[in-house]
């Protein structure tokens, strides 16, 4: 808890009092409360060769990534009350540090940890230490306070919330979603929110969120840059439902989503219609999950069709394409949308060799340029408290596509080609 106390005396004043607070609240106890702490630390290795006519490509090739992530948790629950905080520590070496969001940020780990509080009510993140190849920076993940009763549940603070049923896209997860080839989905990077939840006796619930946040331009709280919404989920008999209205970044959006039983498997299907300044845009995604135990082995798998609204029609496109749809442009830039195409395929399962080894293809597809990027995890526990994670991501298109690389349209005729990646990860819980 020292490190924590620590980090709250750098922190704005306005901070360091709520970091405070929480540091109480989780090291002060009586006879029914139950205080946890944990974390873990995991280390992560990326290396890509990309191709020669590739705009990524520079002197440093092949690019290579490092990065330490440390994570401290701290619980304290009284009763119906609870208080969390998670300190996280990053640090991150690449040789091509000064192309890490460029670069790294298509294949890396580092650069997607590199969360920024500009955006945020409170600033709780920090850069401790930066050179030409390197970078230590810290940030207060999760600080929240919750409140549990029989029929409401309310938390206030920094957490991450989750809405939607896609197995890599998902249409509902609006607020900081994670890339559909995302290696470590552990942690979802925590938003300063107001939740409030409602239960109901049949296990239907109402959700409610509201997430404040600043202008990058003036740093104060706009209403154009927040987000509100709710949720009603009904628990049917064999199937769930989901009925979604929120407004983010100015957009209006509704969704529905559906949980049922076909064929003695799962289907998850969702959908979303957002109003914009250029009219209404659709997206949906349907998933079917199976089981299944093939030669004495466990395997599960799905298949996931993705309709992406906002996405580029045509099967060539170029970087002023996607500039030229500033509805597509945004979401991209925000970190809200990961695909410039329309309709996507995706399918992947997991088969365990034995019970301490998991192997993982997944093929993600662009059906309208043909494209398409196989990545295949294994997952080995080497003991109980101890995992190695690796595997490849391959690319294959042709020129002009998604994963062959869209056009430069500079100079040197070339194309932002992905490049063939090897990664691995080595994590420790405490």
């Amino acid at each position: 808890m020292s490190i924590i106390i620590a980090l709250a005396q750098q922190m704005p004043d306005k901070t360091n009092k709520l970091l405070r607070l929480i540091v109480v609240l989780c090291t002060t106890s009586t006879a029914a409360a139950d205080t946890s702490l944990g974390g873990h630390v995991k280390y992560f290795y990326t290396y890509t060769n990309f191709p020669s006519d590739s705009a990524y490509t520079a002197i440093g090739d092949p690019y290579t990534e490092s990065l330490g992530n440390l994570r401290i948790k701290a619980r304290h629950k009284d009763g119906q009350w609870d208080a969390q905080i998670h300190y996280v520590l990053n640090g991150l070496y690449s040789r091509d540090l000064s192309d890490c969001v460029i670069r790294g940020g298509l294949v890396g780990n580092g650069c997607a940890q590199l969360a920024s509080d500009r955006r945020q009510l409170l600033d709780m993140s920090s850069v401790i230490k930066e050179s030409d190849t390197s970078v230590v920076f810290q940030r207060i993940d999760r600080l929240v306070v919750s409140y549990a009763g029989k029929s409401m549940a309310i938390r206030v603070g920094r957490q991450a919330i989750s809405w939607g049923n896609g197995m890599v896209y998902n249409p509902l997860d609006l607020f900081n979603p994670f890339p559909p080839d995302a290696i470590d989905t552990e942690y979802k990077s925590g938003d300063d929110m107001l939740y409030m939840q409602g239960l109901f006796d049949n296990g239907s619930d109402l959700q409610a969120l509201y997430i404040p946040r600043r202008d990058l331009s003036t740093g104060e709280i706009a209403s154009n840059q927040s987000a509100a919404a709710g949720k009603y989920h009904w628990l049917g008999a064999n199937y769930e439902l989901d009925f979604l209205a929120a407004i983010n970044y100015g957009d209006e959006i509704i969704g529905a989503a559906y949980t049922g039983e076909w064929n003695e498997n799962v289907i998850n299907a969702s959908i979303s219609l957002t109003n914009t300044d250029d009219g209404n845009t659709l997206s949906a995604a349907v998933n079917y999950n199976y089981s299944a135990i093939v030669t004495e082995r466990n395997m599960s798998g799905f298949i996931e069709l993705f309709y992406n609204g906002f996405g580029l029609s045509g099967d060539r496109h170029s970087i002023q394409d996607v500039i030229d749809q500033p509805d597509l442009f945004k979401r991209l830039t925000r970190g809200e949308l990961f695909t410039i195409g329309r309709y996507y395929l995706a399918s992947g399962i997991v088969i365990e060799m034995t019970p301490l080894l998991n192997l993982n293809p997944v093929l993600f597809i662009n059906l309208g340029d043909s494209s398409a990027l196989l990545q295949f995890l294994g997952t080995y526990s080497l003991r109980q408290d101890l995992d190695l994670l690796a595997g490849f991501n391959l690319p294959a298109g042709a020129e002009g596509t998604e994963f062959g690389g869209i056009t430069a349209d500079n100079a040197d005729n070339e194309f932002l080609a992905p490049g063939n990646s090897l990664f691995a990860r080595l994590a420790w819980y405490f």
